[in-house]
């Protein structure tokens, strides 16, 4: 997921259009102020706020045509309405505006309406489905309904009963201190998390979240996850974006969508969050697509992370 894409001339219209979202709770709070300069200066240019235009929705229509830049500005106005905490119906209402007038039907919509009108349920169920449904049909595709319920069962059933794979994962540990493989066995015993093939552990498919961690350099705390999630959206290039927005909803606006963490609020520390998702989009490879960890664990962490092109968490 890719945050520079908008051309010079379009940068100003879809500034204007962003700056409609901020201004739909009555006021530009300073984390849209925030927002709005860094989403200028990943473009390479400098906000001044008495040179934004007003919005025209012809104007962004015109200038605006390719269907990618189209989805990823509506997707950015639906982190802006959600930037401050405090999503206002009128935030919605000009996010949709942006979208019709883009004719962008994006999933993410149905999200930020359930958010507005407090549905905690639906949001939940309309999260799940976008974010676990990529990985429920590439296992169903691989190995049927067996596949399913290997993916399915540690997640939500506890599962986890394959003492061959978590042998294989306990092994790590025996390599040499400073090596990937031996960093994430560490993450993970020091955390007291199970391994793939334990209770509670991980369904292998999601191992690369707990590998993106090490590599990353973010905490498993609620500050550290929502800048993991900022990172796994970066490297993400199929719908990376729906992890962002998980994240804002779980760590953020305080909406319990996994099991496995508590919600919390008011964690979208903006420089921090988007600093996060500019370094997983910098990462070479999509750590999700079937990335094969098993190459990589006997390599030192810093040469995976300088093989991965991940810059450096401190810049």
């Amino acid at each position: 997921m890719e945050l520079a894409f908008l051309k010079p001339q379009q940068i100003p219209v879809a500034l204007a259009a962003l700056q409609s979202v901020a201004h739909g709770n009555g006021r530009l709070t300073d984390s849209e102020r925030v927002l709005l300069e860094l989403v200028a200066e990943i473009h390479g240019t400098r906000l001044d706020l008495d040179a934004i235009p007003a919005p025209h929705p012809a104007s962004l229509a015109a200038l605006i045509d390719d269907p990618h830049q189209r989805k990823r500005l509506v997707q950015m106005a639906v982190v802006m309405a959600m930037v401050d905490g405090d999503v206002a119906p009128a935030q919605e209402r000009a996010v949709r505006a942006i979208a019709d007038a883009l004719e962008v039907d994006e999933a993410s919509l149905k999200v930020l309406h359930n958010v507005v009108n407090d549905s905690h349920l639906l949001t939940r169920v309309h999260m799940m489905r976008r974010i676990m449904g990529r990985f429920v049909g590439e296992a169903r595709e691989l190995e049927g309904m067996s596949g399913v319920r290997k993916f399915v069962s540690p997640l939500f059933l506890g599962g986890g009963d394959d003492p061959e794979l978590a042998w294989r994962y306990k092994q790590l540990g025996l390599l040499p201190e400073g090596t990937l493989g031996r960093a994430y066995w560490e993450f993970c015993t020091s955390r007291r998390f199970g391994l793939p093939g334990e209770p509670g552990g991980l369904p292998e498919r999601m191992v690369f979240h707990d590998f993106g961690h090490v590599l990353s350099g973010y905490d498993t705390d609620p500050q550290g996850e929502i800048q993991q999630g900022a990172f796994q959206a970066g490297f993400i290039r199929t719908d990376g974006f729906s992890f962002l927005l998980f994240v804002i909803i779980q760590f953020h606006l305080g909406i319990k969508v996994t099991p496995i963490a508590e919600a919390q609020t008011g964690l979208f520390d903006v420089r921090k969050v988007i600093r996060a998702a500019e370094r997983g989009a910098a990462c070479r490879d999509d750590l999700s697509a079937r990335w094969d960890h098993w190459a990589w664990v006997e390599l030192p962490v810093e040469e995976a992370r300088a093989r991965l092109s991940i810059p450096p968490l401190q810049a």
